[in-house]
């Protein structure tokens, strides 16, 4: 668990430096709010797999893989949804950076998965 879950702080922190290094210097707001959504619920669906894997052999990749698409539907309710209809100024540019960085991170945390299966 301790193997994966500093290059999962690491994923986040350098999705967020990131994120905001593309997009301020080409005069948009940054969207901190979403990266902290994705990083909490990052960590929390790791937490949870890890702790299944415990009491379930082989039940993390299962775990990873709903939880991605449970992550997907919740952002699609609270974030992507109510800021679509609210339309606040700059909303594209917020939901755009969310969706860019939320894709990377599914990507990046399916690599930390499937590592760690092969590993374990």
């Amino acid at each position: 668990m301790k193997s994966i879950l500093l290059p999962l702080a690491a994923l986040y922190a350098l999705l967020a430096v990131g994120s905001a290094a593309a997009v301020v210097p080409l005069g948009f707001s940054w969207y901190g709010l979403g990266v902290l959504w994705i990083a909490v619920t990052g960590f929390t669906q790791f937490f949870f797999a890890f702790s299944l894997e415990r009491r379930r052999p082989k039940s993390f990749v299962w775990v990873i893989l709903g939880g991605g698409f449970l992550r997907m539907l919740l952002a699609a309710g609270t974030l992507i949804l109510p800021m679509s209809i609210a339309q606040p100024e700059g909303f594209r540019s917020d939901l755009l950076q969310f969706a860019a960085v939320f894709m990377l991170a599914q990507a990046a945390e399916t690599v930390l998965a499937v590592r760690h299966i092969k590993q374990g």
